[in-house]
Protein backbone atom coordinates (compact mmCIF):
# COMPACT_ATOMS: atom_id res chain seq x y z
CA UNK A 1 0.00 0.00 0.00
CA UNK A 2 1.35 3.46 -1.01
CA UNK A 3 2.42 5.47 2.30
CA UNK A 4 0.50 8.58 0.28
CA UNK A 5 -3.11 6.66 0.79
CA UNK A 6 -2.33 5.06 4.33
CA UNK A 7 0.02 5.69 7.33
CA UNK A 8 -1.00 2.57 9.52
CA UNK A 9 -0.75 2.76 13.38
CA UNK A 10 -2.67 4.40 16.19
CA UNK A 11 -2.04 7.77 15.32
CA UNK A 12 -4.42 7.48 12.32
CA UNK A 13 -7.00 6.39 14.80
CA UNK A 14 -6.22 8.75 17.61
CA UNK A 15 -6.26 11.65 14.66
CA UNK A 16 -10.14 10.17 13.22
CA UNK A 17 -11.40 10.31 17.14
CA UNK A 18 -10.24 13.76 17.95
CA UNK A 19 -12.17 15.17 14.76
CA UNK A 20 -15.14 12.86 15.14
CA UNK A 21 -15.68 14.46 18.28
CA UNK A 22 -14.58 17.81 17.70
CA UNK A 23 -17.22 17.80 15.01
CA UNK A 24 -20.02 16.03 17.16
CA UNK A 25 -19.33 19.09 20.03
CA UNK A 26 -19.81 21.44 17.04
CA UNK A 27 -23.38 20.07 16.82
CA UNK A 28 -23.51 20.24 20.70
CA UNK A 29 -22.68 23.84 21.34
CA UNK A 30 -25.04 24.69 18.01
CA UNK A 31 -27.80 22.75 19.48
CA UNK A 32 -27.19 24.18 23.32
CA UNK A 33 -27.47 27.47 21.72
CA UNK A 34 -30.75 26.46 20.36
CA UNK A 35 -31.80 24.79 23.35
CA UNK A 36 -31.30 27.52 25.33
CA UNK A 37 -32.93 30.16 22.96
CA UNK A 38 -35.34 31.33 26.08
CA UNK A 39 -32.33 32.21 27.90
CA UNK A 40 -30.81 34.03 25.13
CA UNK A 41 -33.76 36.04 23.80
CA UNK A 42 -34.34 37.36 27.66
CA UNK A 43 -30.72 38.07 27.81
CA UNK A 44 -30.77 40.44 24.72
CA UNK A 45 -34.41 41.37 25.58
CA UNK A 46 -35.67 39.69 22.22
CA UNK A 47 -39.44 39.99 22.28
CA UNK A 48 -40.06 37.68 19.17
CA UNK A 49 -39.17 34.68 18.82
CA UNK A 50 -38.33 35.79 14.53
CA UNK A 51 -35.31 37.67 15.73
CA UNK A 52 -34.06 34.36 17.51
CA UNK A 53 -34.18 32.59 13.84
CA UNK A 54 -30.95 34.63 13.11
CA UNK A 55 -28.67 32.71 15.29
CA UNK A 56 -29.47 29.78 12.84
CA UNK A 57 -29.97 31.52 9.97
CA UNK A 58 -26.06 32.85 10.20
CA UNK A 59 -24.88 29.18 11.04
CA UNK A 60 -26.40 28.09 7.73
CA UNK A 61 -25.08 30.81 5.93
CA UNK A 62 -21.29 30.33 7.51
CA UNK A 63 -21.71 26.22 6.60
CA UNK A 64 -22.77 27.51 2.67
CA UNK A 65 -19.73 30.04 2.38
CA UNK A 66 -17.57 28.09 4.58
CA UNK A 67 -17.87 24.42 2.60
CA UNK A 68 -17.00 26.49 -0.57
CA UNK A 69 -13.62 27.99 0.53
CA UNK A 70 -12.51 24.99 2.43
CA UNK A 71 -10.26 23.59 -0.46
CA UNK A 72 -8.72 27.24 -0.96
CA UNK A 73 -7.69 26.76 2.99
CA UNK A 74 -6.45 23.74 2.44
CA UNK A 75 -4.16 24.52 -0.06
CA UNK A 76 -2.82 27.87 1.81
CA UNK A 77 -2.59 26.31 5.03
CA UNK A 78 -1.74 22.91 4.78
CA UNK A 79 -3.89 20.35 6.59
CA UNK A 80 -2.80 20.38 9.83
CA UNK A 81 -2.98 24.34 9.96
CA UNK A 82 -6.34 24.10 8.09
CA UNK A 83 -8.02 21.81 10.33
CA UNK A 84 -6.41 23.31 13.16
CA UNK A 85 -7.93 27.00 11.92
CA UNK A 86 -11.25 25.22 11.54
CA UNK A 87 -11.04 23.85 15.33
CA UNK A 88 -10.45 26.98 16.56
CA UNK A 89 -13.23 28.81 14.87
CA UNK A 90 -15.62 26.33 16.26
CA UNK A 91 -13.88 27.06 19.80
CA UNK A 92 -14.01 30.80 19.48
CA UNK A 93 -17.43 30.75 17.78
CA UNK A 94 -19.10 28.97 20.69
CA UNK A 95 -17.16 30.47 23.92
CA UNK A 96 -16.63 34.71 22.38
CA UNK A 97 -20.99 34.94 22.37
CA UNK A 98 -21.37 34.95 26.03
CA UNK A 99 -19.36 38.28 25.92
CA UNK A 100 -21.42 39.95 23.50
CA UNK A 101 -23.06 43.09 24.69
CA UNK A 102 -25.79 43.16 21.56
CA UNK A 103 -27.12 40.76 19.44
CA UNK A 104 -25.81 41.14 16.41
CA UNK A 105 -22.57 40.58 17.95
CA UNK A 106 -24.00 36.93 19.36
CA UNK A 107 -25.47 36.31 16.18
CA UNK A 108 -21.70 37.15 14.28
CA UNK A 109 -20.26 34.58 16.82
CA UNK A 110 -22.81 32.11 16.07
CA UNK A 111 -21.46 32.63 12.36
CA UNK A 112 -17.47 32.08 13.26
CA UNK A 113 -18.91 28.90 14.93
CA UNK A 114 -20.47 28.22 11.29
CA UNK A 115 -17.83 28.94 9.15
CA UNK A 116 -15.57 26.33 11.53
CA UNK A 117 -17.71 23.61 11.10
CA UNK A 118 -18.42 23.94 7.73
CA UNK A 119 -14.31 23.80 7.30
CA UNK A 120 -14.23 20.80 9.05
CA UNK A 121 -16.96 18.97 7.59
CA UNK A 122 -14.97 18.99 4.19
CA UNK A 123 -11.87 18.20 5.73
CA UNK A 124 -13.10 14.53 7.06
CA UNK A 125 -12.52 13.12 3.42
CA UNK A 126 -8.98 14.38 3.21
CA UNK A 127 -7.80 12.60 6.14
CA UNK A 128 -9.86 9.39 5.21
CA UNK A 129 -8.09 8.61 1.98
CA UNK A 130 -5.14 9.96 3.34
CA UNK A 131 -5.31 7.19 6.59
CA UNK A 132 -7.49 4.43 5.54
CA UNK A 133 -7.36 2.08 2.89
CA UNK A 134 -10.29 1.28 0.69
CA UNK A 135 -11.49 -1.83 3.18
CA UNK A 136 -11.83 0.80 6.25
CA UNK A 137 -12.67 4.05 4.48
CA UNK A 138 -16.20 2.34 4.49
CA UNK A 139 -15.81 1.84 8.25
CA UNK A 140 -14.42 5.39 8.99
CA UNK A 141 -16.83 7.05 6.58
CA UNK A 142 -19.94 5.87 8.29
CA UNK A 143 -18.65 6.91 11.54
CA UNK A 144 -18.11 9.92 10.24
CA UNK A 145 -21.55 10.26 9.19
CA UNK A 146 -22.77 9.58 12.46
CA UNK A 147 -21.03 12.38 14.29
CA UNK A 148 -23.74 15.70 13.73
CA UNK A 149 -25.99 12.89 15.19
CA UNK A 150 -23.94 11.55 17.69
CA UNK A 151 -23.37 15.66 18.73
CA UNK A 152 -27.28 15.96 18.51
CA UNK A 153 -27.50 12.78 21.44
CA UNK A 154 -25.18 14.71 23.64
CA UNK A 155 -27.36 17.80 23.27
CA UNK A 156 -30.25 16.10 24.32
CA UNK A 157 -29.04 14.21 27.02
CA UNK A 158 -26.32 17.10 28.99
CA UNK A 159 -27.25 20.28 28.14
CA UNK A 160 -29.97 20.96 30.41
CA UNK A 161 -28.23 19.12 32.97
CA UNK A 162 -25.46 21.05 32.53
CA UNK A 163 -27.42 24.23 32.05
CA UNK A 164 -28.78 23.45 35.89
CA UNK A 165 -25.27 22.76 37.27
CA UNK A 166 -24.21 26.16 36.25
CA UNK A 167 -26.95 28.22 36.64
CA UNK A 168 -26.62 30.41 33.47
CA UNK A 169 -26.84 30.07 29.35
CA UNK A 170 -22.97 32.04 29.44
CA UNK A 171 -21.58 29.27 31.63
CA UNK A 172 -23.00 26.82 29.62
CA UNK A 173 -21.91 27.55 26.33
CA UNK A 174 -18.25 28.49 28.19
CA UNK A 175 -18.47 24.65 28.94
CA UNK A 176 -19.30 23.10 25.37
CA UNK A 177 -16.59 26.08 24.19
CA UNK A 178 -13.92 24.32 26.88
CA UNK A 179 -14.63 21.13 25.55
CA UNK A 180 -13.66 22.29 21.80
CA UNK A 181 -10.77 23.90 23.09
CA UNK A 182 -9.04 21.16 24.19
CA UNK A 183 -9.53 18.84 21.31
CA UNK A 184 -8.10 22.08 19.78
CA UNK A 185 -5.01 21.32 21.87
CA UNK A 186 -5.18 17.32 21.18
CA UNK A 187 -5.40 18.28 16.79
CA UNK A 188 -2.54 20.38 17.23
CA UNK A 189 -0.06 17.68 19.09
CA UNK A 190 -1.23 15.01 16.98
CA UNK A 191 -2.14 16.27 14.09
CA UNK A 192 0.45 16.25 11.20
CA UNK A 193 0.69 17.46 7.32
CA UNK A 194 0.86 15.42 4.28
CA UNK A 195 0.65 15.34 0.93
CA UNK A 196 -2.44 16.56 -0.62
CA UNK A 197 -2.06 16.50 -4.58
CA UNK A 198 -0.96 13.19 -5.42
CA UNK A 199 -3.67 10.17 -6.45
CA UNK A 200 -4.47 7.84 -3.70
CA UNK A 201 -3.44 4.63 -6.16
CA UNK A 202 -0.07 6.02 -6.27
CA UNK A 203 2.12 8.50 -5.88
CA UNK A 204 2.74 10.07 -8.75
CA UNK A 205 1.35 13.96 -8.81
CA UNK A 206 -1.56 14.39 -10.91
CA UNK A 207 -3.42 17.63 -13.10
CA UNK A 208 -4.63 20.14 -10.37
CA UNK A 209 -8.91 20.07 -10.15
CA UNK A 210 -9.36 23.82 -9.60
CA UNK A 211 -12.94 25.50 -8.65
CA UNK A 212 -13.65 26.39 -11.86
CA UNK A 213 -13.57 22.62 -12.92
CA UNK A 214 -15.94 22.08 -10.25
CA UNK A 215 -18.12 24.05 -11.73
CA UNK A 216 -18.01 22.11 -15.15
CA UNK A 217 -18.03 18.88 -13.80
CA UNK A 218 -21.89 17.47 -13.49
CA UNK A 219 -21.19 15.55 -10.92
CA UNK A 220 -20.70 18.48 -8.67
CA UNK A 221 -24.56 18.80 -9.04
CA UNK A 222 -25.74 15.50 -9.18
CA UNK A 223 -24.35 14.82 -5.92
CA UNK A 224 -25.56 17.52 -3.74
CA UNK A 225 -28.90 16.74 -5.15
CA UNK A 226 -28.94 13.60 -4.62
CA UNK A 227 -28.77 14.14 -0.72
CA UNK A 228 -30.64 17.73 -0.51
CA UNK A 229 -33.64 15.86 -0.08
CA UNK A 230 -32.63 13.73 2.65
CA UNK A 231 -31.44 16.50 4.30
CA UNK A 232 -34.24 18.50 4.07
CA UNK A 233 -36.70 16.00 4.94
CA UNK A 234 -34.13 15.55 8.52
CA UNK A 235 -33.93 18.98 9.30
CA UNK A 236 -38.23 19.19 8.98
CA UNK A 237 -38.69 16.31 11.22
CA UNK A 238 -36.17 17.70 13.69
CA UNK A 239 -37.30 21.51 13.53
CA UNK A 240 -41.12 21.95 12.13
CA UNK A 241 -42.55 18.44 12.53
CA UNK A 242 -42.18 18.33 16.30
CA UNK A 243 -44.26 22.09 17.23
CA UNK A 244 -46.64 20.36 14.04
CA UNK A 245 -50.27 18.85 15.22
CA UNK A 246 -49.71 16.19 12.31
CA UNK A 247 -48.93 12.54 13.68
CA UNK A 248 -50.82 10.01 15.36
CA UNK A 249 -48.63 10.64 18.85
CA UNK A 250 -46.08 13.37 19.41
CA UNK A 251 -44.17 14.68 17.40
CA UNK A 252 -41.65 15.34 19.29
CA UNK A 253 -41.26 11.89 20.36
CA UNK A 254 -41.28 10.76 16.80
CA UNK A 255 -38.54 13.18 15.95
CA UNK A 256 -36.70 11.66 18.87
CA UNK A 257 -37.10 7.80 17.36
CA UNK A 258 -36.19 9.51 14.01
CA UNK A 259 -32.44 10.67 15.55
CA UNK A 260 -31.91 7.55 17.56
CA UNK A 261 -32.61 4.78 14.90
CA UNK A 262 -30.36 7.11 12.53
CA UNK A 263 -27.31 5.60 14.80
CA UNK A 264 -28.47 2.11 14.25
CA UNK A 265 -28.92 2.64 10.66
CA UNK A 266 -25.49 4.27 10.59
CA UNK A 267 -24.07 1.19 11.99
CA UNK A 268 -25.90 -1.20 9.89
CA UNK A 269 -25.15 1.00 6.87
CA UNK A 270 -21.19 0.41 7.35
CA UNK A 271 -21.77 -3.71 7.62
CA UNK A 272 -24.36 -3.41 4.31
CA UNK A 273 -21.49 -1.74 2.64
CA UNK A 274 -18.83 -3.91 3.55
CA UNK A 275 -21.08 -6.63 1.82
CA UNK A 276 -22.75 -5.03 -0.76
CA UNK A 277 -20.13 -4.15 -3.56
CA UNK A 278 -21.99 -1.67 -5.18
CA UNK A 279 -22.72 1.59 -4.16
CA UNK A 280 -25.69 2.67 -6.10
CA UNK A 281 -28.59 0.01 -4.74
CA UNK A 282 -28.29 1.09 -1.42
CA UNK A 283 -28.82 4.57 -1.95
CA UNK A 284 -31.65 4.13 -4.36
CA UNK A 285 -33.75 1.70 -2.50
CA UNK A 286 -32.90 3.15 1.14
CA UNK A 287 -33.74 5.96 -0.33
CA UNK A 288 -37.59 5.21 -1.75
CA UNK A 289 -37.89 3.45 1.71
CA UNK A 290 -37.23 6.52 3.70
CA UNK A 291 -39.58 8.15 1.59
CA UNK A 292 -42.36 5.76 1.80
CA UNK A 293 -41.72 5.16 4.97
CA UNK A 294 -42.62 8.69 6.21
CA UNK A 295 -45.34 9.07 4.26
CA UNK A 296 -47.16 6.44 6.24
CA UNK A 297 -45.81 7.79 9.41
CA UNK A 298 -47.58 10.94 8.32
CA UNK A 299 -51.24 9.38 6.93
CA UNK A 300 -51.08 6.66 9.93
CA UNK A 301 -53.78 6.88 12.28
CA UNK A 302 -52.27 4.33 14.85
CA UNK A 303 -50.05 5.48 17.19
CA UNK A 304 -47.86 2.24 17.02
CA UNK A 305 -47.47 2.30 13.42
CA UNK A 306 -46.22 5.58 13.87
CA UNK A 307 -43.55 4.40 15.86
CA UNK A 308 -42.34 1.79 13.53
CA UNK A 309 -42.79 4.15 10.73
CA UNK A 310 -40.29 6.88 12.94
CA UNK A 311 -37.88 4.29 13.03
CA UNK A 312 -37.71 3.09 9.73
CA UNK A 313 -37.52 6.63 8.48
CA UNK A 314 -34.27 7.42 10.62
CA UNK A 315 -32.67 3.56 10.03
CA UNK A 316 -33.38 4.20 6.24
CA UNK A 317 -32.24 8.12 6.15
CA UNK A 318 -28.53 7.20 7.62
CA UNK A 319 -28.54 3.24 6.28
CA UNK A 320 -26.80 4.91 2.68
CA UNK A 321 -24.57 7.21 4.11
CA UNK A 322 -21.80 4.96 4.06
CA UNK A 323 -22.33 4.36 0.63
CA UNK A 324 -22.81 8.14 -0.73
CA UNK A 325 -20.11 9.95 0.66
CA UNK A 326 -17.70 6.81 -0.19
CA UNK A 327 -18.52 7.94 -4.01
CA UNK A 328 -16.27 10.64 -4.27
CA UNK A 329 -13.41 8.97 -2.76
CA UNK A 330 -13.81 6.07 -5.21
CA UNK A 331 -13.69 8.47 -8.48
CA UNK A 332 -10.90 7.92 -10.62
CA UNK A 333 -7.38 10.35 -9.73
CA UNK A 334 -8.87 11.21 -6.27
CA UNK A 335 -6.71 13.70 -4.76
CA UNK A 336 -7.32 15.45 -1.00
CA UNK A 337 -7.18 18.70 -2.88
CA UNK A 338 -10.10 17.29 -5.41
CA UNK A 339 -11.56 15.74 -3.04
CA UNK A 340 -12.05 18.32 -0.39
CA UNK A 341 -13.14 20.83 -3.69
CA UNK A 342 -15.99 18.46 -4.48
CA UNK A 343 -17.03 17.90 -0.79
CA UNK A 344 -16.90 21.45 -0.33
CA UNK A 345 -19.67 21.92 -3.61
CA UNK A 346 -21.73 18.76 -1.88
CA UNK A 347 -22.37 20.56 0.82
CA UNK A 348 -22.64 24.00 -0.06
CA UNK A 349 -24.98 23.20 -2.82
CA UNK A 350 -27.11 20.93 -0.58
CA UNK A 351 -27.51 23.23 1.77
CA UNK A 352 -28.29 26.36 -0.42
CA UNK A 353 -31.16 23.94 -2.11
CA UNK A 354 -32.33 22.96 1.69
CA UNK A 355 -32.49 26.59 2.27
CA UNK A 356 -34.66 27.83 -0.47
CA UNK A 357 -36.97 24.48 0.01
CA UNK A 358 -36.84 24.93 4.10
CA UNK A 359 -38.40 28.60 3.40
CA UNK A 360 -41.15 27.57 0.72
CA UNK A 361 -41.96 24.52 3.34
CA UNK A 362 -42.50 27.35 6.07
CA UNK A 363 -44.76 29.16 2.87
CA UNK A 364 -46.77 26.40 2.67
CA UNK A 365 -47.42 25.70 5.97
CA UNK A 366 -48.54 29.79 6.63
CA UNK A 367 -50.94 29.12 3.46
CA UNK A 368 -52.30 25.72 3.92
CA UNK A 369 -51.68 24.64 7.14
CA UNK A 370 -48.42 22.23 8.79
CA UNK A 371 -49.46 18.53 6.64
CA UNK A 372 -49.20 19.98 3.19
CA UNK A 373 -45.33 21.56 4.14
CA UNK A 374 -44.46 18.05 5.83
CA UNK A 375 -45.95 16.18 2.73
CA UNK A 376 -44.13 18.43 0.25
CA UNK A 377 -40.93 17.93 2.47
CA UNK A 378 -41.59 14.29 1.83
CA UNK A 379 -41.75 14.56 -1.64
CA UNK A 380 -38.40 16.33 -2.06
CA UNK A 381 -36.78 13.78 -0.30
CA UNK A 382 -37.58 12.07 -3.17
CA UNK A 383 -33.95 13.64 -4.82
CA UNK A 384 -32.26 10.82 -3.29
CA UNK A 385 -34.13 7.94 -4.74
CA UNK A 386 -33.94 10.10 -8.27
CA UNK A 387 -29.74 10.66 -7.75
CA UNK A 388 -29.38 7.21 -7.67
CA UNK A 389 -30.31 6.78 -11.31
CA UNK A 390 -27.83 9.84 -12.34
CA UNK A 391 -24.69 8.81 -9.71
CA UNK A 392 -21.70 6.87 -11.23
CA UNK A 393 -21.31 3.47 -9.68
CA UNK A 394 -18.16 3.67 -8.23
CA UNK A 395 -18.32 -0.06 -6.23
CA UNK A 396 -16.28 -3.20 -7.94
CA UNK A 397 -17.43 -6.16 -8.30
CA UNK A 398 -16.48 -8.70 -5.70
CA UNK A 399 -14.27 -10.68 -8.09
CA UNK A 400 -12.31 -7.36 -8.88
CA UNK A 401 -12.17 -6.49 -5.65
CA UNK A 402 -10.65 -9.70 -4.22
CA UNK A 403 -7.84 -9.58 -7.54
CA UNK A 404 -7.03 -6.33 -6.04
CA UNK A 405 -6.36 -7.47 -2.93
CA UNK A 406 -4.35 -10.95 -3.80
Amino acid sequence: MSETVQKSGVRAYIIETIMFLTYAFFAVSWIAGTTLTPQIMEHFNLTNFSSATFISNAITIAKIVGNLLAAWFLVKLRPKKAIAFASLLIVLGSGLGVFATEYWMFVVTRFIMGFGGALYIVYFGPIVIRYFDAKRRSTINGINAAAYNVGSIIAMVVVTPVFMWLASWQQSLLFFSACSLLLFVLWMFFGEDFEINKSTNSNEAVEDYTFKDGLKDKFNYVFPFTYAGLLLLYIVILTIFPVSDSAAIDPKTLSTIVAVAGVIGTVAGIMVSKKVTKRLPIIRWAGLAMTISATFMMMTSSGAVALIMAALVGFFMFLPMTALVTIPQELPNMTPTKLTLIMGFFWSFAYMFETVAYYFVGVLIDLSGFQAGLYCAILLSLSFFIGSFLLPETGKSKEIKEEMAS
